[in-house]
């Protein structure tokens, strides 16, 4: 998994796809994009 990490606070991650809460894949080529790029903030509690 392709990381960017610019600064020490936010974390950029890289994904071909992103799962919805049903369960289906939204495929980023759909859209005409190689990958979604996805923020993480470490302050948050959320897991992914």
């Amino acid at each position: 998994m392709p990381f960017d990490a610019r600064d020490d606070k936010k974390v950029v991650i890289y994904r071909p796809y992103i799962t919805t809460k049903d369960g289906r894949k939204i495929w980023a080529t759909w859209y005409g994009k190689r990958a979604f790029r996805i923020v993480l903030d470490p302050t948050s509690n959320t897991n992914i």
